[in-house]
This record gives C-alpha cells, sequence and structure tokens, in this order.
C-alpha cells in the first residue's frame, strides 16, 4: 500500500536530507531518539509501537516512513506492505510520541524473513535569535530495520547467529554462510590467520545467503584460522561468537 502526505511533506525528506536546512542559528545537534535499533514484525500482530522521544531543549518536527532498501526512495514513491502513523508529528522538548506500524498485507515470503527500513527525519526548529554570521542547521535522518518474521519458522535468531558457516573456498578467501531462515548481521569481525590479526568491514547476511570476506592476501592452504566476531539480536545487544578453521 503506498502512503499519502500532503503536498508540502514530500520535499522535507529529499531536500532536508540532502541540503540541510540554512538558518541564523548554532549548528543543529540530534535530539530524537527511539526505543530501538531494530524492530520485529511477527506474522499475525495487529501492530507494532515505536517510541520516539525528545531529549533535546527545543521542539522537533519528524517525519517517518518504511522503504524495501532503496535508501534514496522517497515516501511517497515507496510501496511497501505497511503503514506508519503519524507520518508527521511535532515532539515537544522532554515528550515522546508513538509511532504505530501495521502490517497491510501483501506477498511476503512466508520461509524466511523480510527486511524493511524504518526511516525518521529529525527537522530542527527555527531559531527565534538572528545571529549575523549564518551557520547550516542540518536535519538528522535515522534508518532502522524493520524485520517481518512468518511463523513457524526452524530454529530462532541466536541458533542462526551461532550457527554461521566459516569456510575457506577455493579461491584461497574466507566466505560465511547463513544457512537460516533469519537475517544476521555480523559485526567487530577479526581473523587471525596463523598469528596475524586481520580485521574485516561489517557485514550482514539474509537468509540462505553466502558472503565472502574482503582479503588484501589470499588464505593459503592449510592455514590455522581463528574467527572471533559478534552479531546483534534482536534488542540491539551485541553477541559474541568463536570460530576456527584449518587445523
Amino acid at each position: 500500500m503506498k502512503k499519502h502526505f500532503h503536498h508540502r511533506s514530500r520535499w522535507l525528506c529529499l531536500a532536508l536530507v540532502l541540503l540541510g536546512v540554512a538558518m541564523n542559528s548554532a549548528p543543529a545537534l540530534a535530539s530524537v531518539v527511539m526505543s530501538g535499533t531494530r524492530f520485529v514484525y511477527r506474522e499475525g500482530e495487529k501492530e507494532i509501537t515505536i517510541k520516539v522521544s525528545n531529549v533535546g531543549k527545543l521542539p522537533a518536527l519528524t517525519q517517518a516512513w518504511l522503504d524495501d532498501g532503496d535508501a534514496n526512495a522517497k515516501p511517497e514513491t515507496v510501496d511497501v506492505p505497511f503503514n506508519v502513523t503519524p507520518p508527521i508529528a511535532r515532539v515537544e522538548a522532554g515528550k515522546s510520541q508513538t509511532l504505530r506500524l501495521a502490517y497491510t498485507g501483501g506477498e511476503l515470503a512466508a520461509d524466511r524473513e523480510s527486511q524493511f527500513w524504518l526511516n525518521i527525519l529529525e527537522v530542527p526548529p527555527k531559531a527565534e535569535e538572528v545571529d549575523e554570521g549564518g551557520q547550516m542547521q542540518l536535519a538528522f535522518r535515522y534508518r532502522l530495520k524493520l524485520f517481518y518474521r512468518p511463523k513457524g519458522l526452524a530454529g530462532s535468531p541466536d541458533s542462526a547467529a551461532a550457527g554461521l558457516v566459516w569456510k575457506a573456498p577455493g579461491s584461497g578467501g574466507i566466505s560465511v554462510g547463513n544457512d537460516s531462515a533469519f537475517h544476521v548481521t555480523v559485526n567487530d569481525l577479526k581473523l587471525t590467520i596463523d598469528g596475524k590479526v586481520v580485521e574485516a568491514e561489517p557485514f550482514a547476511l539474509e537468509p540462505h545467503g553466502v558472503y565472502t570476506v574482503p582479503m588484501k592476501a589470499a588464505v593459503e592452504k592449510g592455514s590455522r584460522v581463528e574467527i572471533a566476531f559478534q552479531t546483534i539480536n534482536d534488542y540491539g545487544g551485541f553477541v559474541k561468537h568463536t570460530a576456527t578453521l584449518g587445523h
């Protein structure tokens, strides 16, 4: 279902995210915080709620929408099976706003999770005092993961993270496979190859996906590889894991 916004709101996201808002005031600081860093919508739920709090000293205007992975998509053109209300809200200083996210129906995979993104744009208010210097006051955009989780999936998110399959393919690199129906995010990855520590960039694995870790040098056959990494659970917490390849 496509979400429709008032005509003026269509320009909030694109113009403010890319250019910021030129104001005669001190530079803005982000004041809006969310009740989580990722959210899970379980099949059968009527809706889920997300708390948006303004911890700053001034009111803030927020705009919320979802996308299916295209960060550049405009809110009025995105077609996702969810509705978020209110799409635009004023949050007073020290107060909170509850976003309600409802599944509107659609053809999503029944044998694995589907991933979407919740976008929240914070637009700072215009200051009343005028400063001759004139500085740029920016809007802040947050993109948070949303997982739609069907009923009856085998295993669990925790077992999926612990069960990642690490291999040293014939190309001489390191690959990792996710044999589960859940999305897994990996960060703080360190590979100790024959005693030499190599750090790698964070990455995400989709259900039944495979990722090849970029390596500056090939991993020789027979090398001992000790792997230490973290995954992120449903609550945004970090869980440590280890694995070993070779002899």
